[in-house]
């Protein structure tokens, strides 16, 4: 029998002795072929992606690190569970089939299973003997494959590094793992794709991996546009696709998601975004799956369930991380710093159990509660949560160490807490809509006390050496009070607020401050009742925060309410309700109720003498206010006696440089200002915005007013030109950062009105009407600032020649003035002399209508634009007051 090319025969030499007998039969000897080419060979599981969004930078960087050029390379692209990676891959792989020489393959590498049945695929396309098995047979595919010409292996999903021998010993098969079977050069390409950025630096070089991160604003709008098809609304709402787009983060498995749903369900985006903003709908959105035939059968599409599997990874690595991961899910997703990481594994540490009442050890061999990790595994915890995408590592000013959470990460994580607190063995029933259950004792509750407990300790009361501690952390304390329902911890949660409610009202944030004073009001009322101390505190700081902000309809009520429970609580002569009886009578004086405001005032003086003493903070408060309303009366001797008691109390209690202080120098200022005494005006309006500028800030809005004196003082002595330059940057400033309705803005609106019908611009009657227009909806029609707009609009008509619409405007004004300011208020003597100078050079002075509408004579001849102008109407407000040149 002849021998086969694959045996071999033969017996060399023998010794054998005489009449020995031989019977020597084939003997067989079975050998794999020998690695070799078995022509171009393509294995990859997925169809071409018809509707994919290249993203351009991604490509052009794997491009670069993959090149066609014979050699040897790899790259990883590692990112977020979701957030496209194997897409890109995917693209690279199909991009490579152009060449007709390269061998393209693609191996799932989540688990040594998925590992070894595709290697066995791969063999047999190649023609290995598919009898052999084990690690026999992963040496013979690996030394297949590096004997082909061109090659191209992708590795997907290679999440757990640990099989490849990185971080950690492997159960079996030595220190290397599976990377022993990793085909190398001279020839070929490698590309991996992980969520593991310690990827970078262990199976490729440490410059050749690239993150996969969120797509651009272009990308994710080009892929939900795709994703949702021809769906209705698809071109109708395009100012809603923006603000879903941010919503989710505008990660790639999120928006397709969002896309696919859209389509199927005909929902338009605005439709979405509401659902996913309604919190009883959200986590239904984020959990939904969507059959995708570009991604793995069996693995969850999910954007809630996405991240499972890094999540459970990364307690078995490290329970010191997956602790800090938790936390941080209940803070703020943007700037955590460094120091609220530490303060969690602290207060983790001291904690012994995990709301479920199962201690915790942390695999780190730190313990909980029986020992303090140190700075060391803290940084290890973080670079393990940072390599996994859940956290992002910034720098801040100064070098200080912070991260950055992803929104949908922070929302998986909850999620995933309350799956395991929700059902026996962490499940939830397929299509059962999630209405997250909040009960003190879950593992929601144990973490988000946590974290609120944290914030709590570092948080300062506001004063000007803490605001920059308070700027850092006021948005996670904002954030923490968010899950009271979960945690029960309500009294805790809502004195926070009230700490940093103190911080926005020094920093004249106060949209944010009503926010933050309305979310502290409703837990307050729950956890301690309408008539507890506390609780009237928030009502009086929500109704301060509406006051600022020009709603005095709204911050009257409030008060009023806050006066009768005081009161009621505390009694007629506590501090307390003294304070909020100053706070009313503020209020009346915004409304131009000047005669109210005086007299409240007034007895809120006397009775902070009675109760507190000369020297008490809030008795210097109550003289300044009074000297406000006194000066707004025309009564300038009274006001600046008694600003300038309140500034030498205020010096000597809080000291030069304190807010409070400073107000009430700007308010001597504008005294003076109203006395025509310039100098002195100037002198003091320059040392304001001065310690306005170093204290407060240039967007504070005390410091936005000192600009405005100095552009008053500028039209006062008529330098226009740099008097409208200065406007209208304040005009601009308080657009940003008040709003157009703020009375502060429509204020700088009226005084550039002023200005323009002072020089005859041309944009004067509709500068002027604007302001008018705005006043009238804000303040009301017989606010004294309303009745100044329509003197202003007066003059404007007057310089364009409109003398019957002079007329008629500055009757109604003067009537206007009679009834709120009465006979005697220097407005309303004012608004004589502008209608008598207007008959006397309109009508030659004769005219009977003169005589049939009141006394409105004067001594003397006057231009009616000097009598109308003659003065600055420049306003300026501080803190309740608002100081108007009358």
């Amino acid at each position: 029998m002849a021998a086969s090319r694959h045996e071999r025969r033969g017996i060399s030499d023998n010794r054998f002795g005489d009449n020995a007998v031989i019977n020597q039969g084939d003997v067989h000897l079975h050998l794999s072929r020998a690695p070799g080419r078995a022509g171009v060979v393509r294995i990859i599981p997925y169809l071409l992606n018809e509707d994919l969004i290249r993203r351009r930078d991604l490509v052009e960087k794997l491009d670069g690190l993959l090149p066609r050029a014979p050699g040897f390379y790899s790259a990883a692209l590692w990112g977020l569970g979701g957030s496209g990676k194997t897409q890109v891959a995917l693209d690279y792989a199909y991009r490579r089939c152009s060449d007709s020489e390269c061998c393209v393959l693609w191996v799932h590498a989540d688990s040594e299973a998925t590992f070894t049945s595709d290697y066995r695929a791969i063999g047999k396309q190649l023609g290995v003997d598919d009898r052999a098995g084990g690690s026999d047979l992963l040496d013979a595919v690996r030394s297949s494959i590096e004997a082909q010409r061109r090659w191209l292996l992708v590795l997907d999903n290679a999440d757990d590094l640990g099989l490849f021998g990185v971080g950690r010993a492997q159960a079996a098969g030595g220190g290397e793992g599976l990377l022993r079977y990793i085909p190398r050069g001279p020839q070929g390409t490698i590309l991996w794709t992980s969520r593991d950025g310690h990827i970078r630096g262990t199976l490729v070089g440490s410059g050749r991996g690239i993150e996969v991160s969120s797509m651009t604003k272009e990308e994710a709008a080009a892929l939900l546009a795709t994703a949702r098809g021809g769906s209705r609304g698809a071109s109708e709402d395009d100012e809603a696709i923006g603000p879903l787009l941010e919503e989710l983060q505008r990660l790639p498995l999120a928006v397709s998601q969002a896309g696919a749903y859209m389509r199927r369900t005909s929902t338009t985006a605005k439709e979405y975004l509401d659902l996913l903003l309604r919190g009883t709908s959200r986590w239904d959105l984020l959990r939904a799956e969507d059959y995708d035939r570009h991604r793995r059968p069996g693995v969850s599409n999910s954007v809630l369930e996405t991240w499972k599997m890094s999540a459970v990874r990364i307690r078995q690595e490290s329970e010191l991380s997956y602790r800090i991961l938790h936390v941080m899910a209940y803070l703020d997703g943007r700037e955590i710093p460094h120091e609220l990481v530490v303060a969690a594994v602290a207060a983790g540490q001291c904690s012994a159990d995990d709301g479920n009442g199962n201690g915790n050890g942390n695999g780190n061999g730190t313990g909980t509660g029986t020992g303090q990790a140190s700075e060391l595994e803290v940084r290890h915890a973080v670079t393990r949560l940072v390599e996994f995408s859940f956290l992002n590592m910034r720098r801040a000013d100064q070098g200080l160490r912070s991260y950055e959470m992803h929104k949908l990460v922070q929302e998986a994580a909850r999620y995933g807490l309350w799956v395991q607190g929700a059902a026996p063995g962490g499940s939830i029933a397929p299509g059962k809509a999630v209405a997250p259950e909040r009960r003190p004792g879950s593992l929601e509750a144990h973490y988000s006390s946590i974290a609120l407990h944290i914030v709590h300790g570092v948080f300062p009361e506001s004063g000007q050496a803490s605001w920059a501690l308070c700027e850092r952390y006021a948005a996670h304390a904002i954030r923490v009070s968010d899950w009271t329902e979960a945690n029960g911890q309500g009294v805790k949660a809502s004195a926070l607020l009230n700490r940093v409610s103190n911080f926005l009202y020094d920093q004249g944030r106060w949209r944010q401050k009503e926010l933050v004073d309305r979310r502290a009001l409703s837990i307050r009322r729950e956890a301690l009742g309408e008539k507890h101390p506390d609780t009237i505190g928030s009502l009086s700081n929500l109704a301060v925060g509406c006051q600022h902000q020009g709603r005095y309809g709204e911050a009257e009520e409030l008060t009023e309410q806050a006066l009768r429970l005081r009161r009621e609580v505390f009694g007629k002569r506590s501090p307390d309700a003294i304070r909020s009886m100053a706070q009313l009578a503020s209020i009346y004086h915004n409304q131009g109720r000047y005669g109210e405001a005086e007299s409240l005032k007034e007895k809120a003086l006397k009775l902070r003498q009675a109760v507190l003493g000369e020297k008490h903070p809030d008795t210097a408060a109550s003289m300044a206010h009074l000297a406000l309303t006194y000066r707004s009366q025309g009564r300038y001797g009274e006001a600046e006696s008694l600003a300038e008691r309140a500034l030498e109390l205020r010096r000597e209690v809080l000291g030069e440089k304190d807010p409070e202080t400073i107000r009430t120098l700007a308010l001597l200022g504008s005294t003076y200002h109203a006395q025509r005494r310039y100098d002195k005006s100037r002198e003091i309006a320059a040392q304001v915005l001065d310690m306005d500028r170093e204290v407060l800030g240039e967007r504070h809005p005390d410091t936005i007013r000192g600009i405005s004196d100095i552009g008053a003082l500028y039209f006062a002595q008529g330098q226009y030109d740099k008097a409208e330059e200065i406007l209208a940057e304040v005009l601009r400033l308080r657009l940003e950062v008040l709003g157009e309705r703020h009375p502060d803005t429509i204020g700088t609106m009226a005084d550039l009105a002023t200005l323009y019908t002072h020089v005859r611009h041309a944009k004067a009657v509709e500068t002027t009407s604007r302001a008018l227009h705005l006043r009238r909806e804000v303040l009301g029609e017989k606010h004294p600032d309303t009745i100044k707009s329509m003197a202003d609009l007066a003059a404007a008509h007057y310089t364009q020649g409109r003398l019957d619409k002079t007329e008629e405007i500055l009757l109604e004004v003067l009537h206007l003035q009679r009834e709120v300011l009465g006979e005697r208020h220097p407005a309303t003597v004012q608004s004589k002399a502008n209608l008598a100078a207007f008959y006397q050079h309109s009508r030659g002075g004769g005219d009977e209508r003169e005589q049939d509408r009141g006394s409105v004579s004067v001594s003397g001849s006057v231009s009616v634009r000097r009598a109308v102008h003659g003065k600055a109407r420049i306003f300026k407000r501080r803190g309740f007051q608002k100081m108007k040149e009358d």
